[in-house]
């Protein structure tokens, strides 16, 4: 079973952050600024390249780092949390695709809430 995923169209680059207890921690990240004004960010758990926290443990603040760092409103933020395929026969293993949505409090994003989308919908959301 691969656990390393490539880049690809849903991942172009790493981006490290500080997990629970402030431990370094790894995730992949497609950042794509789309014709409406709003920044969608999908970040890919890399499972062993990651040293630390995984995405979904960190998801709310994971999702406020990167919108931070891309100097974007809550309003105009799209987060989607992004699992690869592991080429497993356990079907729990396949690619997923999640739209996390969040309430705003204070600076930071909270109380995350996922909702299952197809492939075929993030790559709507990327064209958007």
């Amino acid at each position: 079973m691969e656990t390393n995923p490539d880049f690809n169209k849903y991942m172009d680059r790493y981006f490290d952050y500080l997990g629970q207890w402030e431990s370094p921690s790894k995730c992949g990240l497609k950042v794509i600024s789309r014709k409406d004004g709003k920044i969608l960010a999908i970040a890919t758990e890399i499972y062993r390249q990651n040293p630390g926290t995984p995405v979904t443990e960190w998801c709310a603040p994971l999702a406020t780092c990167i919108m931070n760092e891309l100097n974007c409103t809550p309003g105009n933020f799209i987060f989607i949390e992004h699992t690869p395929d592991l080429h497993s026969k356990l079907t729990f293993y396949g690619e997923t695709f999640d739209l996390v949505n969040f309430d705003f409090s204070g600076q930071n994003l909270v109380n995350p809430k996922w909702s299952r989308i197809t492939n075929d919908k993030v790559d709507e959301m990327m064209e958007a």
